[in-house]
């Protein structure tokens, strides 16, 4: 049904944005592609999230084996790989350094790649871990961005927590589960702005982002759990 409430007929795929699509593609995903993988590749194991699934296999001939079978089952369901992003990823890191043209990818916001961090020894060295991915993090940003805290000047501080706190503390729990000091660089940007806020409602700040910061520096000290992102150190 159309904004002008005119019936369209669909003899193909399901309604986009439909209550009950997601349960229907999950269904037949399910048969498609999970239980398909577990009868015909027992020793590869996968993850899949909607229609976005790894496969890990343990040579690249194995993943060229599979890669080549599974675009033969999808077929046969009607459906097709995407073509840029179906690919095969050498997940590269101390054990294995072999060259290889993809080494990272991205998965549920997160992007998979080689890394140089401590493990739990403290030693420094590279690893093949998850952090936030570039999309995500401008994604977040973006939205901090559009809700023009700046412009709120009739409220107070505390006020600008409870109207971006749920957001902030929802990214947060999702995005530093995995190397959390990736976010740092999304996060200082609610801080810049929360500054921007403070340069806007205080006449004494106006023209002086210096100190502006300084006050909130003072403050992060003062209420440590005002914001979330402030409770794990995170401050201007």
């Amino acid at each position: 049904m159309d904004s002008e409430n005119r019936k369209i007929e669909r003899n193909l795929g399901t309604p986009q944005g439909g209550v009950i699509s997601p349960v229907l593609a999950n269904l037949f995903m399910h048969y498609a592609f999970d239980v398909w993988m577990v009868r015909t590749n027992l020793r590869a194991p996968f993850e899949r999230y909607a229609d976005d699934a790894i496969i890990h296999c343990k040579s690249e001939e194995e993943a060229q084996d599979i890669l080549r079978k599974l675009n033969q089952r999808l077929k046969e369901c009607k459906l097709e790989l995407h073509p840029e992003k179906t690919k095969i990823v050498y997940c590269k890191d101390k054990d294995r350094v072999n060259e290889y043209p993809v080494t990272e990818f991205d998965f549920l916001g997160y992007t998979f790649r080689r890394i140089f961090i401590k493990d739990r020894l403290g030693r420094l060295q590279f690893n093949f871990l998850p952090s936030v991915s570039k999309k995500s993090g401008k994604s977040f940003r973006s939205k901090i961005k559009e809700m023009n805290i700046h412009k709120f000047t009739g409220c107070n501080i505390e006020i600008i927590a409870e109207m971006i706190n749920p957001m902030i503390r929802g990214w947060l729990n999702y995005f530093t589960k995995y190397n959390p000091s990736a976010v740092k660089y999304s996060i200082d940007c609610v801080n810049r702005r929360l500054t921007k806020w403070a340069m806007c409602k205080y006449k004494r700040f106006r023209g002086h982002r210096k100190r502006a910061e300084t006050w909130l520096k003072g403050l992060a000290k003062r209420e440590p759990s005002m914001f979330p992102h402030w409770v794990l150190g995170m401050v201007p």
